[in-house]
């Protein structure tokens, strides 16, 4: 019986299968489609293996908030950036602008991306105010309509 290595072997990136499952810990766990291996994600977009030790993990538990420039076409972690010294939001981006500056990040033909360990905050749309989905009295179209920022509608 001849065995052929798995695309995930090659690009070092599971993903997972339909099916996932929520743990207790705030986890998602999956199988890998390709190699059928346990896999698990705290992020949902980064899966790794569920058996060994997951150094990337132990790193975020462990030592807080830091920022990584990662280099994608090689797969490489170049440096790891804590972010503990400073003290609020605004200098953590601030410090983010002189790395991109540093690395000439903004170029479109670099391989190298600044990542961050806090989850990024979610946007949600506004709805009106006062107004109730599919309470409105006019219509189901206003159910489904939003206020953007300046005062704009949209449908």
């Amino acid at each position: 019986m001849t065995e052929a290595l798995t695309q995930c072997w090659f690009t070092r990136i599971h993903l997972p299968e339909r099916h996932r499952h929520k743990e207790a810990d705030g986890s998602t766990s999956s199988t890998c489609r390709y190699c059928h291996r346990p896999i698990v994600s705290w992020s949902k977009d980064a899966w790794s293996l569920a058996t060994g030790l997951d150094v990337s993990r132990l790193a975020a538990t462990a030592s807080g908030r830091y920022l990584w420039l990662h280099d994608r076409e090689a797969d490489y972690v170049i440096h790891r950036y804590t972010v503990k010294h400073l003290n609020d939001e605004e200098a953590i981006e601030a410090f983010k602008e002189r790395l991109r500056a540093e690395y000439n990040l903004d170029d479109p033909d670099t391989t190298l991306v600044l990542m961050d360990s806090h989850p990024p905050k979610r946007k949600r749309p506004v709805r009106k105010a006062g107004a109730k989905a599919g309470r409105s009295g006019r219509g189901m179209s206003d159910a489904f309509s939003f206020v953007l920022p300046g005062n704009r509608q949209i449908a």
